[in-house]
């Protein structure tokens, strides 16, 4: 069996940002709204998904919203909690809808005007009222702009290291939107947070205090692979925890597009923690002129990584999401 960890509704019907516009046109006065988009409309947009899914023998996707666009720096927390609630309704109907298919992961109502712990009531909703399984976690609520979003490894973090450990929800790292004009959105600001997450985390007291906590570092941890030494030596020379060993403590996800980058990533980190995941859709949808494949078709390379047995493969395509993602078994009994 296949999981794809990371997968986004990058193909939701244009009711959604139709609704995101009323929002900006209202951002003096956030209000609830309605968002009438049918079943049918759904299964619409997800059919192109379902397609690449048979073609690469992906059984499940864990699915959640836009990561470009969950937008905390925009407006204040209201307006990012009512956003916030209409897309995790939306991945809750498509995953409702193909629940062999799809699980559901949510986005959390960050701003920087809101403490982590007014983020925890959207957080159970969705895992205790609705049956989601993880949820991402952006590391740059303002984008780049004051106030400046505290470092992971800041106590700010600490509720929702809480809650999360408390439901056994895993959390993905995953920027949204930058003010930045020096970084492109996809290329470089998400890889750049990818690393500087990973790093700050690694460094930390986080995982003492928090021991079973379980975060995932997308796009295959941005540099840490190439860069492994550099923090070696930095943590010898700080006299914190061995970085390979806490490394370790991190899960990374495969979408790196690359056979060379994703052989590196298992040398370095170890197959224990590498999650198959392809972000299918997003940023690497297009076909590799080389190739011929598209870019975001990774389970070939995993396959012919000479580097992997038989079990470590399968625990990259599978087993390892089962462990990371406790409520993900679950999920699957239920949509049967």
């Amino acid at each position: 069996m296949r999981i794809d960890i990371h997968g986004h509704y990058t193909t939701a019907p244009p009711q959604l940002d139709a609704f995101r516009g009323r929002q900006i046109t209202d951002i003096n006065k956030p209000r609830k709204r309605a968002m009438k988009i049918s079943d049918d409309e759904i299964s619409q947009s997800l059919q192109a998904n379902i397609q690449a899914m048979d073609e690469r023998g992906i059984d499940l996707v864990l699915f959640s919203p836009r990561a470009s666009g969950m937008g905390h720096d925009f407006g204040d927390a209201l307006t990012s909690r009512y956003w916030t609630e209409v897309n995790n309704d939306l991945i809750r109907r498509v995953c409702a809808l193909y629940p062999r298919r799809f699980a559901p992961v949510c986005q959390l109502p960050q701003s920087p005007l809101a403490e982590p712990a007014r983020w925890l009531p959207e957080l159970e909703r969705c895992v205790t009222d609705m049956g989601f399984i993880g949820c991402n976690i952006n590391p740059d609520i303002s984008g780049g702009l004051k106030p400046f979003t505290p470092s992971l490894a800041d106590r700010y973090w600490y509720p929702l290291w809480e809650k999360l450990t408390e439901l056994e929800i895993p959390g993905m790292i995953h920027a949204s939107s930058t003010h930045n004009p020096a970084f492109h959105l996809n290329g470089s600001h998400y890889i750049a947070w990818d690393y500087g997450a990973a790093i700050e985390l690694c460094a930390s007291s986080v995982f003492d205090d928090f021991p079973t906590l379980k975060l995932i570092i997308p796009h295959g941890g941005g540099g840490v692979p190439y860069q492994f030494n550099r923090h070696r030596a930095l943590h010898v020379a700080q006299r914190n925890r061995p970085f390979e060993e806490a490394i370790r403590r991190l899960y990374f996800d495969t979408s790196l597009y690359d056979p060379d980058s994703l052989d590196m990533l298992v040398r370095k980190v170890g197959p224990a923690n590498i999650l198959f995941g392809t972000e299918m859709f997003g940023t690497a949808k297009g076909a590799d002129p080389l190739t011929g494949r598209g870019f975001d078709d990774v389970g070939w390379m995993i396959e012919q990584d000479q580097g992997l047995d038989h079990a470590e493969r399968e625990a990259i395509f599978c087993g390892n999401a089962l462990a990371v993602y406790p409520r993900l078994k679950g999920w699957q009994e239920a949509g049967r």
